[in-house]
């Protein structure tokens, strides 16, 4: 079983400890040109260049001392548990469309693995219809109609393992995902954190299935032990936002949230998650798209004599940080250097989007030269990414990368 030290989490710079990963595998090879956009990728990334460059990924963590940890592990470990499989086999495959009959071939054909690892690597992969149990495939031919090469999507988004939940300070936000395409990643969340020993009934849990709202991991982020800024963007909603915060404001925990910051940024695929266009590079130090400094709205909720409030905040993006997290000054480095055309390369390819090893130590990938040479022209310590295949799931070292212990600051 996998060693899993407490959840710690109270910044997005603070010395990395141990994070939560997963490496594209095979799940890749069942895209195709027709279903990649209902699965949410633009292009068809070859699994095996995309395996390479996260081994290099992998290489800058440990190099760093960076305990990984890896959600087909956690995952197999929980299904260990007394009658979890059968349990999470019902959640996870009746959120398909599946008659009785089909529902009950795939049960049988799941549990008849005999290693938990190999059964969620299986899922994770997905099934064709070539593949169909007992080689029934009449039982399946119609599925999704006959254009249809799947029996069970995979899971080609779950490398992005920021968006189905976030740890915040000791405890765990499940999100609830926009898109279909992703929703059964949050059943693998809900059943680690629930059934997990390591986890179950020991840490806060704050869990968004509301129908009606929707957020994803990529919108939060720790400014600080007492600040949060989420994103009001295309796939988190006001509602959920409100809803989060009101719960967090108003929960007991080893340190009090007292502001969360909402930044409502455009909502495009391009803009997809505040931290495509947003990311901290240091204590006083970010990273921002210029295509939303004009225009960003930004709310203040917190709690006054025992009452959520909301306030809408004047001045600019540097004026609300500084009076938020206590600086005399902030520095904003713009994506792309401020060119039009740079910066909306830039950051399509996932320029703003960088990971804190600690303070002034980020990954990024390699292929925003630009953006990168701004960066060291700061002063700052860069492990750069090889990034042709894996930047094409749309997300950057910060997405692909779920913190579970980071230091405080001093």
């Amino acid at each position: 079983m996998v060693e899993i030290s407490k959840l710690h989490v109270y910044s997005e710079i603070g010395k990395l400890r141990t994070v939560l990963l997963h490496k594209p595998s095979r799940e890749l090879e069942n895209l195709t040109p027709d279903i990649m956009k209902r699965l949410l990728f633009d292009d068809i990334p070859d699994f095996v260049r995309a395996g390479e460059e996260y081994d290099a990924y992998l290489d800058i963590f440990k190099n760093a001392g960076v305990q990984t940890i890896f959600v087909e592990d956690l995952l197999a470990d929980t299904l260990d548990q007394a009658g979890c499989r059968e349990d999470f086999l019902e959640q996870y495959l009746g959120s398909g469309t599946y008659s009785a009959r089909q529902l009950e071939k795939l049960k049988r054909h799941y549990l008849d693995y005999a290693d938990s690892r190999q059964m969620v690597e299986a899922l994770i992969r997905g099934l064709r219809k070539e593949e169909a149990p007992d080689r029934n495939l009449a039982l399946f031919e119609d599925l999704g109609g006959k254009d249809n090469p799947l029996i069970l999507d995979p899971l080609p988004n779950l490398y992005f393992t920021r968006d189905p939940f976030i740890v915040l300070g000791n405890g765990v936000s499940i999100s609830s995902m926009f898109y279909p395409a992703r929703r059964r990643e949050t059943i693998i969340a809900e059943t680690i954190f629930r059934r997990h020993p390591d986890f179950a009934g020991k840490i806060p849990l704050y869990s968004r299935n509301e129908a009606d709202s929707y957020i994803e991991g990529g919108d939060i982020l720790i400014l600080g032990e007492n600040v949060l800024a989420i994103g009001l963007s295309q796939r988190t909603s006001q509602t959920a936002i409100t809803r989060l915060a009101e719960e967090l404001l108003q929960a007991d925990g080893d340190r009090r949230l007292e502001h969360v910051l909402a930044f409502k940024i455009p909502s495009t695929r391009a803009f997809m998650h505040l931290d495509t266009v947003f990311t901290q590079l240091d204590r006083d130090l970010f990273v921002v798209h210029p295509g939303i400094t004009q225009t960003l709205e930004v709310t203040d909720i917190r709690l006054e004599n025992g009452q959520v409030f909301s306030e809408d905040l004047e001045g600019s993006l540097e004026d609300i940080l500084k009076r938020f997290l206590g600086l005399e000054k902030v520095r904003l480095i713009p994506c792309g250097g401020g060119s039009p055309i740079d910066a909306q390369r830039e950051q399509w390819n996932d320029g703003s989007n960088t990971l804190a090893l600690a303070p002034g130590e980020i990954i990024v990938y390699d292929r925003n030269r630009v953006t990168n040479r701004l960066f060291e022209e700061v002063g700052l310590t860069l492990h750069k990414l090889p990034s042709s295949e894996i930047s094409r799931g749309r997300g950057g070292p910060h997405c692909m990368s779920m913190p579970f212990y980071r230091d405080f600051l001093d």
